[in-house]
């Protein structure tokens, strides 16, 4: 059993008289302990994040990129080789129930996304000089500076317990922030993991780690000398953050709830789609922000398409192909959204062959056909392997229904002819579309949503600045003691 799990304050790791256990949802089992901050610790946490962050952001770029650049080796590292079950690997599939695979792409992107900040954050920060109408301003100069925000308050979800930490934690850093780091109270170990990759590369007070539950991240949050938050996780929370910060003129990014809908289009090849389908739906155990959680099928294929899910649905096995839900809780509000689709009209038709274990949270996998509008699956996200098919006429109800959505993260397109599948991606009123897959992140591109699915955006140069704020800076050149347009008025 793994030690104290502790909070990470001004370069030194303490401890906490309140803890919390660390489950393994595979199995149900306590398997660790995490120190809870109290209120001190929060503000020790700011206070020594604010104290070092004007000596942070005063170093070149190139050296905070630098100091990065030795965690992504740290990180290759741990990651080993491809398939190997290294200690970090094991880890996150023991805190929050990850397949292999699934652990160790998500270690391979988080070096490959970190080492993307620290190669393009000098270009990407560089003063910009602006190209001014010299008959109006003959003497004069402008240039837009990207300064830092000052103290992030990073506060993350579980699903992928590092790599959507370092979107922000990468970013932010070297873009000159300093950073109180939240992890979420189910993957409390991965953040501890990753922030000592980190912490170990930079000066004590640039990185703080504290660990809790929502209160924890709420006093966070709130406290005065944050200047920026950023969070990943439930568009209701998000919402709340987002009026707090508002109110209290603090900068915030948000990447909340999504419904992502796949638009199978009558042109598809069947076998692509249904591949991509249950995979895109029932990876993670269906805990992914962009998986497919909405098909919308034209009915001249959708028998087709039914048939090959139901087969692929029906080979999936527990505990190789899909692991368990976080928690019991969330396995009992996954057969909330199902049962509730079920009494208004969806027909249940795929399942795994195979037993699905009784310890831990497993949930088996299902689709479901037929599903009417009053179904909470096309209304709210439900995180969870379920995959809701809607049968529609064309291609023109499909991006009507996909858009019809509240949220507004990511969608998929499944067609043979990619130009027409790109005039339909640029129909969805979404920020991401995928052409025949789903569910992948590149560090250049950006990532964001509409709508309630977010504010603002990660990953790509636009990630970096995200955590900046643009100052003009004018000069005049000209040694002249007056100006035209100053007084006296009427001279000519």
């Amino acid at each position: 059993m793994p030690g104290l799990g502790r909070n990470l304050i001004d370069g030194e790791w303490r401890d906490s008289a309140l803890t919390r256990p660390c489950v393994d949802p595979s199995t149900g089992s306590e398997f660790g302990q995490v120190a809870i901050a109290n209120d001190r610790d929060i503000d020790d946490a700011v206070s020594a994040a604010a104290k070092a962050q004007q000596t942070w952001q005063d170093m070149p770029v190139t050296a905070r990129a630098g100091a990065l650049r030795q965690a992504v080796e740290r990180l290759r590292i741990s990651y080993g080789s491809e398939g190997e079950a290294t200690p970090l690997k094991q880890l996150i599939s023991q805190e929050v129930g990850k397949r292999l695979e699934e652990a160790d792409i998500e270690v391979a992107e988080t070096a490959d996304m970190l080492e993307f900040f620290c190669d393009t954050a000098p270009e990407t920060l560089a003063d910009e000089q602006l190209d001014l109408n010299k008959e109006l301003w003959p003497n004069k100069r402008s240039l837009i500076r990207h300064e830092p925000l000052g103290v992030v308050a990073c506060i993350k979800a579980w699903n992928y317990p590092i790599e959507i930490p370092i979107w922000t934690l990468g970013a932010a850093l070297v873009a000159g922030n300093t950073v109180v780091f939240k992890p979420s109270e189910n993957a409390s170990l991965s953040g501890i993991e990753l922030t000592q990759h980190l912490q170990q590369c930079l000066p004590p007070g640039v990185l703080n780690l504290i660990n809790g539950a929502g209160d924890v991240g709420a006093k966070l949050a709130s406290h005065r000398r944050i200047n920026s938050i950023s969070f990943t996780g439930s568009a209701s929370v998000g919402r709340e953050l987002s009026v707090k910060a508002a109110a209290e003129g603090k900068h915030i990014t948000v990447e909340a709830s999504g419904n992502d809908a796949a638009l199978v289009l009558s042109d598809c090849d069947i076998e692509l789609a249904a591949n991509g389908l249950v995979w895109g739906a029932f990876c993670n155990s269906g805990q992914v922000c962009v998986g497919v959680k909405r098909v919308y099928a034209v009915s001249s294929i959708a028998d087709d398409l039914v048939r090959a899910i139901q087969a692929k649905t029906a080979a999936l096995r527990a505990g190789i192909d899909f692991g368990p839900l976080i928690s019991r809780e969330q396995t009992v509000a996954f057969q909330a959204f199902v049962d509730q689709a079920i009494s208004v009209g969806a027909k249940l038709v795929a399942t795994p062959d195979g037993d699905i274990p009784e310890k831990g949270f497993y949930a088996a996998p299902c689709v479901l056909d037929g599903v009417p509008d009053t179904a909470m699956l096309l209304t709210d996200e439900c995180f969870g392997p379920v995959l809701p098919i809607v049968r529609v006429a064309d291609e023109r109800e499909g991006i009507e229904r996909a858009n019809a959505s509240r949220y507004g993260l990511g969608a998929s397109v499944w067609t043979r002819d990619n130009d027409n599948g790109r005039r339909v991606a640029e129909q969805l009123n979404v920020g991401m579309v995928w052409l025949n897959d789903v569910n992948v992140a590149f560090p250049q591109a950006p990532w964001g949503g509409r709508k309630l699915s977010g504010l603002g955006t990660e990953l790509s140069y636009l990630g970096i600045r995200e955590y900046t704020q643009p100052k003009h800076i004018c000069i005049e050149e000209s040694a002249d003691a007056d100006r035209v347009w100053w007084y006296p008025y009427g001279r000519g």
